[in-house]
């Protein structure tokens, strides 16, 4: 017998490029919003987390340093918290982000370096790492390898760069291979084109194929003298630079929530106790949420920098000896800090490039102005959400009959969306899975039609293709039930009180589909079909004349009930 068929025709199946319309403001926002988790103030920093899910897709606790190709410090336990480590982790797994845990290098000088130069190390370390995220069952991990440009020298990167790449190579595929994603943070690189000193021995293009998101750190500009923390110009052909490496959508943007409070000028002679640390060139880390009250308790106007998109301020503060009033110096301080405005800005690069999103050093620095901010601009490039209908023009049909399925797809606004890709998707009680049968495109008015036989009882929908601009669009799950047919091998007619064996077939070919036969309208026995839909009985007729057969069906996961036509035949 013929196994079960699905014939699908669709409209035309070209991918045509369509008009797309600007993000509605009223969506739910993209979740462009992931950032780092520090191993400190865990009460203040995990409700900005658990306060904006709406806007995060994942975070990086930063609890973690390798100390070698072993071994790696667990800087959870620095916090002193009285929460166990795997409650916390069970609390942000439950909320639906993903966790990729920060290890940073906390090596010495050229240790990190030489353990990549040996394949044996290097492999160690690898599975040191896979280790660590399989046994709390994390979403991956994100590495902050930073001895490389702070400490090690430029001199030594042509050499450590092979070996950068291989590590890289080897824990993409190990951590691949078990369903986890590989996050690199790095400081910013460069086109050689703009002459800015970059970071090339991270390898952008060379990793770019190997991991799930580049964090690029856009701060820490000015170190030495007071400046921006990480001034939009510089950011902004950081982002340029790492695009063309790798495909945007890796592509995470690293925003301080700090900046920092310099001393420009000290007058006097400052008392004993100021005396190290009341210097010319000595800085201070100022929090974001806390830099207004910094500037209004020392009677400073903060002035916002367009150029740099940030905020700075000075003041003078005075360090009187506690013993003597007569004894104190007077500093002069500069301060450079980001504020809403700052993050808006730095935002406004996903929607400008299409980045992967932003992440924020760290949550909790941030003030309410500055989280609010971010949200307006992920609603205004959130993609448009795309609501598809289905209908039928039946909902049961015989076996191997033909049904008309369409489906109509549009904004919230009620605009259709014409040249849509959409899949005609399957699910009947072998599957686990949606399955996809077939493709094809909506017309101008936004509408796709099928015409499709199915064989059996299945839930059927339609799935639009999501797009940086667009959510998938899925449309409610139908049922359509198959009535069987039903065969017999009757013959047109008996001898009376001969017994004769008869064979029946059901389609569809189900095994342990129930029914009934009926012999002149009363029970004759119940049967089930076997793996081909095959089921056999005896006949036999007391007395001559006619005789009348009937199959009824039991209705099971794969068929609705059903009664065949009477059968007629000749008792002789």
């Amino acid at each position: 017998m013929g196994s079960r068929k699905l014939l699908i025709i669709t409209t035309a199946l070209t991918f045509l490029l369509s008009t797309l319309s600007p993000a509605n403001a009223n969506n739910p926002p993209r979740k462009i919003l992931s950032g780092w988790l520090p191993d400190y103030s865990l009460a203040r920093n995990l409700p900005t987390v658990e306060g904006n899910l709406d806007l995060i897709r994942d975070i990086s606790p930063f609890w973690y340093g390798l100390t070698g190709e072993s071994s790696i410090k667990d800087k959870y336990a620095l916090g002193k918290y009285t929460t166990p480590k795997e409650q916390v982790i069970a609390r942000l797994k439950a909320n639906g982000v993903l966790l990729l845990p920060t290890i940073t290098d906390d090596n010495k000088k050229f240790v990190l370096a030489n353990l990549l130069a040996n394949p044996t190390s290097r492999s160690n370390i690898v599975q040191t790492i896979k280790s660590l995220v399989l046994k709390y069952n994390y979403d991956g991990i994100d590495l902050d390898f930073e001895t490389f440009y702070t400490q090690d020298g430029r001199s030594s990167w042509a050499a450590l760069k092979p070996n950068w790449i291989a590590f890289i190579k080897e824990l993409s595929t190990a951590l691949h291979d078990q369903g986890k994603l590989l996050s690199v943070t790095t400081p910013p690189d460069f086109a050689p084109e703009t002459k800015r000193a970059g970071n090339w021995i991270y390898s952008w293009a060379e990793i770019g194929p190997l991991i799930d998101r580049l964090r690029i750190m856009a701060y820490d500009f000015s170190t030495t003298s007071p400046g921006p923390i990480g001034p939009l110009p510089w950011t902004e052909d950081g982002v340029k630079y790492a695009i063309n490496q790798m495909p945007a959508s890796k592509v995470f943007l690293g925003i301080p929530g700090y900046g920092r409070d310099w001393i420009t000028k000290v007058e006097g002679v400052c008392p004993k106790d100021f005396t190290s640390s009341v210097v010319v060139g000595a800085k201070a880390a100022v929090v974001m949420r806390e830099a207004p009250n910094l500037a209004a308790s020392n009677n400073a106007l903060p002035t916002y920098n367009t150029t740099n998109a940030e905020s700075t301020f000075t003041y003078k503060k005075t360090y009187v000896d506690p013993t003597n009033s007569a004894s104190f110096c007077t500093a002069s301080r500069t301060v450079w800090y980001p504020d809403e405005r700052s993050y808006a800005a730095r935002t406004n690069l996903v929607g400008k490039y299409r980045l992967g999103g932003i992440a924020v050093w760290t949550f909790g620095m941030e003030n309410t102005a500055a989280i609010t901010a971010i949200r307006d601009i992920a609603k205004s490039i959130a993609p448009d959400q795309v609501i598809g209908t289905l209908s039928t023009d039946l909902e049961e049909i015989g076996y191997g009959s033909t049904f008309n399925l369409t489906g109509t797809f549009k904004l919230p606004d009620k605009t259709p969306v014409p040249a849509l890709n959409v899949r005609f998707e399957i699910k009947n009680s072998s599957d686990n899975n949606w399955r996809t049968l077939s493709a094809g495109v909506t017309d101008l008015a936004g509408v796709i039609a099928f015409p499709i036989i199915l064989g059996q009882k299945s839930q059927i929908r339609l799935v639009s293709e999501g797009s940086w601009e667009r959510t998938e669009g899925k449309t409610i799950e139908k049922v359509i039930s198959v009535v069987p047919n039903v065969s017999l091998s009757l013959p047109a007619s008996i001898k009376v009180a001969t017994s004769y064996t008869v064979f029946g077939q059901v389609l569809p070919k189900v095994a342990g589909i129930k029914l009934v036969v009926k012999q002149n309208m009363k029970p004759l026995g119940e049967f089930i079909t076997d793996a081909s839909g095959g089921f056999s009985f005896e006949i036999k007729a007391a007395t001559t004349g006619l005789a009348t057969y009937q199959v009824v069906i039991s209705a099971g996961e794969k068929n609705t009930a059903a009664i065949s036509d009477e059968i007629t035949i000749l008792v002789r």
